[in-house]
């Protein structure tokens, strides 16, 4: 699927804002990635702690 120029799998989106309501972050997830819960939440672990880093 492409949509004003960028190429969007088929799959799941999982968007992190803070407390605020900001953009933090933003993951496409497709089946294949969501079949191994265990590297999926290591990988959103590493994704949360590195968004922690850049905070102020």
């Amino acid at each position: 699927m492409t949509r004003k120029g960028l190429t969007v799998q088929a799959g799941y989106r999982l968007i992190v804002v803070d407390k605020d309501g900001a953009l933090v972050s933003e993951f496409q997830l497709t089946e294949q990635d969501l079949a191994d819960p265990a590297a999926f939440v290591a990988s959103l672990k590493q994704s949360i702690e590195a968004i922690e880093e850049e905070e102020p």
